[in-house]
């Protein structure tokens, strides 16, 4: 039985590590990239699945196509609320920025000289607020599988035995029937 319980704990382990590796993973948007068709707004969504607000992070790049130096910036809104704002050119490199906002949906303005490209990503964590629910859910189901598995055991054995019994039973009549000393009066005809 121990090992049994053993296996159990492996078991929720290794289901929680899954939720966790899931509930971790984001999901990408692009907003912006070179040779897609520019947009300088674009709007997106931040969702949770458990609560009211979510994380999000916006990595955004601007690079000179012709070798110049060129002006740039991006904004980011939620109901009219600058929730991000950047200037700045395009040796500046890549910009992350990570925050959390309640869910909704946000505008992203992009605005760039000619000359420049600009490749903007938004990620957001839908399942990151579910963390711990998802436990709860999945530890919760992963025992009811093994109280479930051992009741099945328990029905089945007694069915067996049931079975058996009642064979045993039925070769023990069949067998008293045909070795006993008494039979029936022969008769003449």
């Amino acid at each position: 039985m121990k090992k049994n319980r053993v296996l159990w704990i492996i078991a929720l382990v290794i289901v929680n590590s899954g939720w966790y590796a899931v509930s971790q993973q984001s999901a990408s948007q692009e907003i912006n990239r070179p040779g897609a068709d520019f947009s300088g707004e674009r709007e997106a969504k931040i969702v949770a699945l458990v609560g009211d607000s979510g994380d999000y992070e916006i990595e955004h790049c601007f690079n000179s196509i012709n070798g110049g130096v060129h002006n740039a910036s991006i904004r980011v809104e939620m109901d009219s609320k600058v929730l991000y704002e950047w200037s700045g050119d395009t040796n500046d490199g890549c910009i992350t920025y990570s925050s959390d906002t309640d869910e909704g949906t946000i505008v992203i303005f992009t605005d760039m000289e000619d000359g420049a490209e600009s490749k903007t990503t938004l990620s957001t964590w839908p399942l990151k607020n579910a963390l711990i629910p998802g436990v709860i859910i999945v530890s919760f189901g992963t025992l009811m599988v093994a109280y479930f598995e051992t009741f099945v055991r328990v029905v089945i054995k007694k069915k067996i035995d049931k079975i058996d019994a009642m064979a045993i039973e039925a070769t023990t009549e069949e067998v008293a029937s045909t070795n006993s000393i008494w039979q029936d009066p022969v008769r003449p005809n």
